[in-house]
């Protein structure tokens, strides 16, 4: 190259000496020019930008589109090494905000289990010995390693060396032996008693820990999962003031982030709950800086969290109802949709109403309910109808199990065997009659207020019949509040009830959650059973005072409640007898021998054909007694904005299990080398 350089150069110089080419002034400088660049191997940059005058107006051109193209291959050639060589990488930093329906009130994982928004806090600040990966499998967490004994009576776990408390002081296996105790203690009344029942704990050294159960227990793993509480916080509080002790709202623990603040409003109610990054934390640590909880009182309206979302003044919401999804979606919003072990159902308190032991009664209620039509408006679609406890996945699970066509005459048939129809005009008649008998009985003017004040309509017919009872005589007052009772009372879409031969009419109560799902779910429960001549009353109640207002004692004849099974498929803390009083979860109250034996043998059995077989057993016992009527499974669906990256969760145990990733979250990003990274 460089002597094709030089030849260009002699052969311009000898153009050049003809006068006839080039004035003098300009040949003397060419000349000059070319003789200073010759026997050099390259020219001077001052002299390259001149070479321009020793071309003509055709090599003018030719070199401009050469140095374009020449320009333009080396900027391709840039960005194909940057492309190909420096990727983005998550970076630290980040305040991400949830918000979320409803309050904390304990956050300390031993009571945690029966609220959504206090098992999404403990799970970010509490570590067990087991952990959730992102597809749900069980791995270990604070534990290193473990092993399990040939007849898995016997786990022996090996701790991790490299973790602290966020009040910085270290992790033993006393914590884990005091954690487990606790929540034996009957005087704790910890919800997770059942799971450590029979079970010893012992600490070896400060590092090992074994579990020893009187019967093999090959599901006690996933019972680990539970958040070990810090000995040297707990130890000096008595179990019965445990749930009262301050630190179950300034929690300390292992987990990737550690307690903040707090803000509460005017009644108490905590509003805002912060957490930062624990930075000593023993595994990978949270990209995020802050991650905070806002909490409000319903999901739509001005002030409600979807409007908060779609504002950009939080993240995420926690949980999206099937029924408001369209009113979340939007382009910067992704829509996370979980599959999660839970099952809705109805169960059926035979206690509390003496006309449910009736086991005919409960098997025309189970066929009088459309699962399909239920699934599809309440939910939009959003899960899967079952017919049994034992899910889809599971160990035992049977499609055929239970399955029953959708028939309110063949409900009807089987009621109108024990049970006569009366019209709903004598229905009412009758029903009136009764009240003013009881009016008759009682103090007139007493039983006036208390029949106003039971009514809540402020329409204005209302207003008139009042009005009206204003300036009539008692017995007449007494019957037109009586009308207006009535008329709130009676669905006019009912033709007619049912009696029994002591002339007791057929009247249920359904509990449940105040949610917009439960309530159109039972809505429509209520409509199905009306057609078949039920009377039914529904009562609602917040999610956080159902544990102690109604689940407490067993205070309902049919509760619509949605149970949360894990990924365990074992059944017996959901349908033994030891579990049918509080905080036991066997919400049915049901007692049966075979059932309970069943349930032991197939916890104890280590060959899962003879595991499968024992809840297959058990589950043509209990669907053959209709203690419960099994309705659907739903999916958990979670809303994020899309500046929130790493998120990879596809299935969970339980809604807090969405937070199995969360070290991978991030919302800045930085460019990395890739050579550099793989250093």
């Amino acid at each position: 190259m460089l002597t094709s350089f030089k030849s260009f150069l002699k052969k311009k110089i000898k153009e050049r000496k003809r006068p006839e080419a080039r004035p003098f002034v300009s040949y003397n400088y060419d000349i000059s020019l070319a003789r200073k660049a010759l026997g050099k191997k390259f020219p001077k940059l001052r002299q390259i930008f001149h070479i321009n005058k020793l071309f003509n107006e055709k090599e003018r051109k030719i070199f401009r589109l050469s140095f374009l193209v020449f320009l333009i291959s080396l900027i391709w050639l840039g960005l194909n090494f940057v492309n190909n060589n420096r990727i983005e990488v998550p970076k630290n930093g980040g305040k991400f905000i949830e918000a979320s329906v409803g309050s904390p009130q304990f956050i300390n994982p031993i009571f945690a289990v029966t609220s959504d928004v206090d098992m999404d806090i403990s799970r970010l600040v509490f570590s067990g010995l087991m952990r959730y990966g992102k597809n749900n499998e069980l791995m270990t967490d604070l534990a290193a390693k473990y092993e399990i004994s040939d007849d898995k009576k016997v786990f022996t776990f090996e701790l991790r060396k490299d973790v602290i408390w966020h009040d910085d002081q270290p992790f033993t296996a006393q914590d884990v032996v005091f954690t487990i105790e606790t929540i034996q203690n009957n005087m704790v009344s910890s919800p997770l008693n059942i799971s450590f029942q029979g079970v010893e704990v012992i600490a070896i050294d400060d590092y090992k820990v074994q579990f020893i159960s009187k019967e093999p227990y090959p599901s006690l793993l996933s019972s680990l999962t539970v958040g070990i509480l810090p000995e040297h916080i707990w130890y000096n509080v008595a179990p019965e003031q445990i749930r009262l002790a301050q630190s179950n709202i300034r929690p300390i623990g292992t987990g990737p982030f550690m307690f903040s603040r707090l803000t509460k409003d005017d009644n108490g109610h905590i509003y805002t709950y912060e957490l930062k990054r624990f930075n000593r934390y023993y595994r990978e640590l949270a990209y995020l800086d802050e991650f905070i909880f806002q909490f409000y009182t319903e999901y739509q309206g001005d002030a409600g969290s979807i409007q908060a979302l779609r504002g950009k003044k939080v993240n995420s919401l926690s949980f999206v109802p099937k029924q408001l999804r369209d009113k979340v979606e939007r382009k910067n919003i992704n829509i996370y949709t979980l599959q999660m072990p839970q099952y809705t159902a109805l169960f059926i308190n035979q206690n509390n109403n003496v006309f449910l032991k009736e086991k005919s009664l409960r098997q025309a209620l189970e066929l009088a309910i459309d699962k399909d039509r239920i699934l599809r408006e309440a939910l939009s679609g959003e899960g899967q109808v079952i017919n049994s406890p034992i899910l889809p996945g599971f160990l035992g699970y049977n499609s055929e199990l239970g399955k029953k066509e959708f028939s309110p005459s063949s409900a009807n048939d089987i009621l109108d065997k024990t049970w006569t129809r009366v019209g709903a005009e004598e229905y009412r008649n009758l029903k009136k009659e009764k009240l003013l008998k009881e009016w008759e009985e009682k103090n007139p003017s007493t039983s006036s207020t208390l029949m106003i004040e039971q009514n809540n309509s402020t329409s204005t017919e209302k207003i008139n019949k009042e009005l009206e009872i204003a300036t009539s005589s008692p017995r007449q007052q007494a019957e037109k509040e009586i009308d207006i009772l009535l008329d709130e009372e009676l669905s006019e879409s009912q033709i007619f009830y049912r009696k029994n031969k002591e002339n007791k009419f057929l009247e249920i109560t359904i509990v449940t959650v105040g949610t917009n799902e439960y309530q159109q779910a039972a809505k429509m429960i209520a409509g199905f059973w009306q057609e078949i001549g039920v009377k039914v009353n529904i009562k609602y109640v917040s999610a956080k005072d159902i544990s102690r207002d109604i689940l407490k004692n067993r205070n309902y004849d049919v509760l619509l409640y949605g149970e949360i099974v894990g990924s365990d498929p074992d059944p017996y803390p959901f349908w033994h007898s030891s579990q049918a009083v509080f905080p036991g979860l066997n919400l049915s109250s049901y007692v049966n021998r075979n059932v309970d034996t069943l349930l032991e043998q197939a916890r104890g059995m280590t060959d899962d054909l003879k595991r499968a077989e024992a809840y297959t057993k058990f589950q043509e016992i209990l669907l053959s007694e209709v203690p419960a009527i099994f309705l659907y499974m739903p999916t958990y669906t979670y809303a994020v904005t899309d500046n929130i990256k790493g998120i990879n969760t596809k299935k969970i145990s339980q809604p807090a299990d969405r937070f199995s990733d969360v070290t991978s979250w991030y919302m800045k990003t930085k460019g990395e080398w890739t050579f550099a990274s793989k250093k």
